[in-house]
């Protein structure tokens, strides 16, 4: 899901509606038949902290997605999506709020059997999933019930 903002139809921005705490990702900003020269101002803010990730001064068109890094965050946290237009004649400001999620590692374990007898061995395996990384750690190992 996205959230596009755009007063009349002089710009637009589109940015996901949920970001994943510490991942790269990007938005993307149009800027639409301007009849002056305008500054396009897009910013990130919580309560502690603002940060900008477009500011682009142009008086033609133009379409641009930025990347960036979303903040890392302990737990899942709403922030705010800014986006100021402003020119000598046009003043626009659009506040929205996105979702920061944190994701956490995920576990599986896996045996060679569903049960097992005292002194018998067996084998596990274990794969951790990162989701921020998207990276899987595996380690197989073998085991002795006693």
């Amino acid at each position: 899901q996205q959230q596009c903002l755009s007063p009349q139809k002089q710009y637009m921005v589109a940015v996901p509606a949920v970001l994943e705490a510490g991942a790269e990702t990007k938005f993307c900003a149009s800027l639409l038949q301007p009849n002056e020269t305008l500054v396009m101002t897009v910013s990130l803010t919580s309560e502690g902290n603002n940060s900008t990730l477009l500011k682009q001064t142009s008086s033609e068109e133009f379409h641009i997605c930025a990347q960036f890094k979303v903040p890392l965050v302990k737990k899942q946290e709403v922030q705010t999506f800014e986006v100021e237009v402003r020119g000598d004649t046009f003043y626009s400001k659009e506040v929205r709020k996105v979702m920061i999620q944190v994701y956490q590692p995920m576990t599986f374990v896996q045996t060679d059997k569903p049960l097992y007898l005292p002194g018998q061995t067996g084998n596990l395996r274990l794969m951790i999933y990162y989701v921020q990384q998207r990276d899987i750690y595996q380690q197989v190992c073998s085991f002795t019930i006693n």
